[in-house]
């Protein structure tokens, strides 16, 4: 009798995992898309010491948001104008979401300076380059809530009252935006600051197809009037990310995170760059416009950011020693507990390894830039490994017949569980996790905890289920599992 109480409580709790651990992912989803970043420092530059560039009247700045690099050379207007200037690769740091590398670009800081890692409305715009400028304009197509974050002296659309994150006349607005940012951009302010989003829209939409690059030549015709509306003043042509191939940024890839982007007209030479990081460009905006960058920017003047290259990946955070050692060590828990609990290699975790392989063969590698991993159902992931469940209620069953409970539950969850608890701690999670208003976003490792967890609820309820399923029989009568063998107790 005791041994089916305890199957019961452990069947139960099981379940309880399963149902709670897919709303601990939920939680953890909202943190990462809504919340500031704990600061940090940011990822070491090569230093050097040089000229910045030299100050001029007019300072011009147009971001395409969203142009990934493959396209950015196709398009005619985009091509001629930076092989008249400075071409340059910038990488825009992690992660690639368009509000906290816009914040970068504008304040000299990165993302982890700022800890801002989400798209969100800013109560108080940010004092950086723009709120030294008297006068400056940005125009943004929509969504403008970026560029109202951004303090420039005057920031159009308008909020919509009482919804600081919509724009107020948006039908009004789409047929104004262009003729407004052409009259800012002829207008005397040294600073104005175009920002184009239908590339963007499109790529989430529909990933870079045909639509992607039909967005992409519209915005190359909108260049091509914004600078020939001011061909005398100095031009930033940037993007702030590209996108993986079905649609999606925000992660730490190259092809996301490595854009193409130019400075072109007044006083600025011929010439192509290797990799620069964006505070780098926003360095030589600020040496522009006459405006100074935060102390602890790491930005270099624009002659040392050409002559000293980035690493491919030198701009992306790297994990703490300390924080990868414990979760180094909680693996070797798991392991060692697996180890033990195993008696039969069929009774190893087998589901959890075919359900990992299973996901990377279908979906690939997660990333913050796949849209799966912030679903708040997780329908697109659990459906690829949803079959391998059958392995652990298989060998849960069978391991009933050949060993203890214990031993069987500790067999298969021991280490899907280390997993998680070690992807949880390499993203700085776990406050987040339990209701905390704070971002874990880690390169690689966040993005994992979203199947990762959902893995361990899926398998902890197919355990559970099995155990359930057992002491069910039992209780009608049927045969139950044998009893493990004792050692005969000592003659007196």
């Amino acid at each position: 009798m005791r041994q089916k109480i305890a199957a019961l409580v452990a069947a139960l709790v099981l379940c309880a995992l399963a149902w709670w651990l897919p709303s601990m992912r939920r939680t953890l989803i909202r943190a990462m898309t809504t919340y500031d970043a704990v600061t940090s420092e940011p990822p070491a530059l090569p230093g050097g010491t040089g000229p910045g560039l030299t100050r001029t009247p007019r300072t011009r700045v147009v971001l395409i948001d969203g142009l990934a690099t493959e396209t950015a050379l196709q398009l005619p207007n985009w091509k001629v104008l930076c092989f008249a200037g400075t071409t340059l690769e910038i990488d825009v740091g992690f992660p690639t979401v368009s509000l906290p590398v816009e914040v970068a670009l504008w304040t000299g800081l990165t993302q982890q300076q700022t800890g801002v890692v989400a798209n969100r409305a800013f109560d108080t715009p940010i004092k950086g380059i723009p709120s030294q400028v008297p006068g400056s304009i940005a125009i943004a197509e929509n969504h403008g809530y970026i560029v109202r974050a951004l303090g420039f002296a005057k920031a159009e659309p308008e909020a919509e009252p009482g919804k600081p994150m919509k724009d107020a006349n948006e039908k009004a607005w789409d047929t104004q935006w262009l003729t407004l940012a052409l009259e800012a951009v002829r207008s005397s302010a040294p600073l104005v600051f175009v920002h184009i989003l239908r590339v963007d829209v499109a790529g989430h939409k529909g990933g870079m197809d045909a639509e992607y690059n039909i967005a992409a030549r519209d915005a190359d015709g909108f260049l091509d009037r914004l600078v020939q509306s001011d061909p005398g003043a100095r031009w930033f042509l940037l993007s702030d990310h590209g996108h993986i191939e079905g649609g999606g940024h925000g992660g730490e890839e190259r092809e996301v995170r490595h854009v193409q982007g130019c400075v072109t007209g007044a006083g600025i030479q011929r010439e192509k760059s290797g990799l620069v990081s964006i505070v780098d460009v926003s360095r030589a905006i600020a040496d522009s416009v006459g405006a100074t960058l935060d102390p602890a920017s790491h930005a270099r003047p624009f002659s040392v950011a050409l002559a000293t290259n980035l690493g491919e990946d030198q701009a992306v955070p790297a994990l703490s020693i300390g924080t990868g050692m414990i979760a180094i060590l909680i693996l070797v828990l798991g392991l060692g507990a697996v180890t033990w609990g195993v008696r039969r290699w069929w009774l190893a975790p087998w589901w959890f390894l075919a359900a990992c392989g299973a996901l990377l063969a279908v979906r690939g590698v997660p990333t913050l830039s796949t849209p799966m991993i912030y679903k708040p159902e997780g329908r697109d992931m659990w459906m690829v490994w949803a079959p391998t469940l059958i392995l652990a209620m298989l060998a849960t069953w069978l391991g009933l017949r050949k060993t203890t409970l214990l031993r069987v539950i500790v067999g298969q969850l021991a280490i899907p569980l280390a997993a998680m608890a070690a992807v949880i701690t390499t993203a700085g999670a776990w406050s987040a996790a339990f209701g905390a208003d704070v971002a874990p976003v880690v390169p690689h490792f966040s993005a994992w905890t979203s199947p990762i967890v959902l893995m361990v609820a899926h398998g902890a309820g197919a355990v559970g289920l099995a155990v359930l399923a057992s002491v069910a029989l039992q209780a009608f009568g049927r045969r139950g599992p044998p009893e493990p063998p004792r050692t005969a107790p000592a003659a007196e």
